[in-house]
């Protein structure tokens, strides 16, 4: 009944998106439920004698992470994480992202209920890249990346998903609590914020958890892929910087081109310097197939506003209770008070609104980590 129930909330929420839009949320309604059609109860995948070892100790770590966020995280405890699917596939989804040529914001795709976003996801990769296609004759770059989880905000029972169970320990309770961060609240029109908490909410959480569970080796491993991963955003947000202000400057779109080239090329020549001296990790698939702005802006939606969260949940003095108060007050607030977003500034001086669940909506594409 409650699967009928949900069902019924997409196809009324197809047809408020508008004709243009019905092939989009079909395929979101017909992907969505298929994912919880074939969903199993967790406890009955760990107890049923036929489920191989593997899969029942994995299940068995996802209980504990889950539980933890609950306790310690002070996440959602609601109905997500508590079923199983096995897709059959490396990745559930495909989010498309694109940009202007002179640009370093995303485009945004809206959607009824929820808002706009910086990335629409589609369950088929052929449709992912249909859709990237048709932005691109309209004269825009863009990307497709393949993303193994998302969140529906809490308006879905999200089931865990068999693409992650290969993730290591840390990236898995990671993916879980920054996924379980989207439940925790959700602000409208707003994906770098958005992202950039459940980035923060994902890394403190998953280093609390190594280090109550006693996984000292792990704890040393996670500190130095997140300092790689913090100098490789810096690279990036950096070339990001300069891109900006060469696009707002008076030069002729020829030699704004010519220019831009030569700030990519220099990322990926910094990048590859970097990498051997062992200071970041090695992300060459990434810089070497198209890079472009697309690209650049996707990697900015997830860390571009982490630092305004370390610095609250410092004010908050490590309580995670404290802090979603004073993040949801930094939101209300900000609805009476909102400045545009910019790249280079300060990140304290965003303020996006806090978005009122009034009833059930269409899933967001989210992407858990790409």
């Amino acid at each position: 009944m409650r699967c009928h129930r949900l069902t019924f909330s997409l196809f009324a929420l197809l047809f408020m998106g508008g004709c243009q839009s019905i092939g989009f949320y079909t395929q979101a309604t017909v992907g969505q439920s298929a994912l919880l059609w074939h969903s199993r109860p967790i406890s009955k995948v760990i107890a049923d004698p036929q489920t191989p070892i593997e899969l029942r100790d994995r299940l068995v770590v996802v209980e504990s992470i889950r539980g933890y966020g609950e306790k310690t995280l002070a996440l959602p405890s609601g109905h997500s994480y508590q079923r199983y699917t096995d897709i059959g596939r490396d990745y559930v989804m495909w989010n498309v992202v694109a940009a202007a040529e002179f640009s370093v914001e995303p485009e945004l795709f809206c959607h009824p209920v929820v808002g706009c976003v910086a990335y629409q996801g589609y369950f088929n990769q052929a449709d992912a890249l249909a859709f990237a296609d048709r932005l691109a004759s309209q004269g825009l770059e863009t990307t497709v990346a393949p993303v193994a989880a998302y969140s529906t905000l809490g308006w879905l029972p999200d089931p865990l998903l068999s693409s992650v169970l290969d993730y290591p320990d840390a990236d898995l309770a990671a993916l879980v609590f920054h996924e379980l961060a989207h439940e925790r609240f959700y602000l409208v029109n707003e994906t770098t914020f958005n992202e950039s908490f459940a980035t923060f909410v994902a890394r403190e959480g998953t280093r609390r958890w190594l280090v109550d569970t006693n996984r000292h080796v792990d704890v040393l491993h996670f500190e130095k892929s997140e300092s790689q991963r913090d100098a490789l955003v810096a690279l990036i947000r950096k070339t990001r910087c300069a891109l900006a202000v060469l696009f707002a400057g008076n030069l002729s779109d020829g030699d704004k081109r010519s220019q831009k080239k030569a700030l990519i090329d220099q990322l990926r020549a910094d990048y590859e310097q970097m990498r051997q001296a062992g200071m970041v990790s090695n992300w060459g698939n990434w810089f070497d197939k198209d890079l472009n702005n697309a690209k650049l802006v996707s990697i900015g939606s997830y860390y571009d506003q982490v630092g305004l969260f370390a610095q609250l949940f410092e004010e908050a003095r490590g309580d995670f209770g404290v802090f979603y108060e004073q993040v949801e007050q930094l939101g209300d607030e900000s609805g009476r008070t909102r400045e545009p977003r910019r790249l280079c500034a300060d990140r304290r001086s965003t303020r996006p609104v806090i978005f009122g669940r009034s009833g059930p909506g269409t899933p967001v594409m989210h992407s858990g980590f790409c």
